[in-house]
């Protein structure tokens, strides 16, 4: 999934974090390089702030025998700082969990980040705490979509196409009945 298109999704249309969104490898260089965004009038952190990471890609079994017809369930999380220093026990910012759901499924649902590869755009994966200290709490969302690979995305071979097989038959034994067999078969 393109983490460059999401970051951007998530910046022009989740108003909540108002722009305070970047993007990382993993959750550690996450917080320590792009979540710590500061209000340029007071010099101190600003909240709540994001970061875009990449988790997973899970690929079912190919569909066909002759062929590739494959759905890979491609699926990011975003990464919601919030501030917890009012209430060291983090029940103030996690009650802010939920309205930042909802603005981030304003942002992301059903939004189709690659429509060759689905008919569906992203949904909800599910959500859950990552950590918690006394200043800040961080609650990852997941999203997914689920993209479509196919004989086209792989290896082509090049050269001319097999469009003519022609093959014989030899009857066995000692008998010596009947005479070859020859089967002709095009394709096109």
């Amino acid at each position: 999934m393109d983490l460059t298109a999401v970051i951007q999704q998530v910046r022009t249309y989740c108003t909540a974090l108002a722009g305070r969104v970047g993007g990382a490898a993993d959750f550690e260089t996450g917080t320590e390089s792009v979540i710590a965004f500061t209000d340029p009038t007071t010099g101190k952190l600003a909240y709540p702030s994001a970061v875009v990471i990449p988790l997973e890609d899970d690929a079912q079994d190919n569909e066909l025998m002759d062929g590739l017809q494959q759905t890979v369930t491609e699926t990011i999380g975003v990464v919601v700082e919030f501030d917890a220093t009012a209430d060291r026990r983090g029940q103030g910012a996690v009650s802010q969990v939920e309205a930042m759901k909802y603005a981030l499924h304003s942002a992301l649902l059903n939004w189709h980040i690659d429509p060759t590869r689905s008919a569906r755009g992203l949904y909800y994966a599910g959500g859950e705490l990552l950590t918690f200290d006394r200043a800040r709490l961080f609650w990852m969302f997941r999203y997914s979509f689920d993209a479509s690979i196919t004989d086209a995305d792989g290896f082509q071979i090049s050269g001319d196409p097999l469009t003519n097989l022609t093959g014989s038959i030899y009857p066995s034994g000692t008998i010596g009945i009947g005479d070859v067999i020859t089967i002709e078969s095009s394709v096109g």
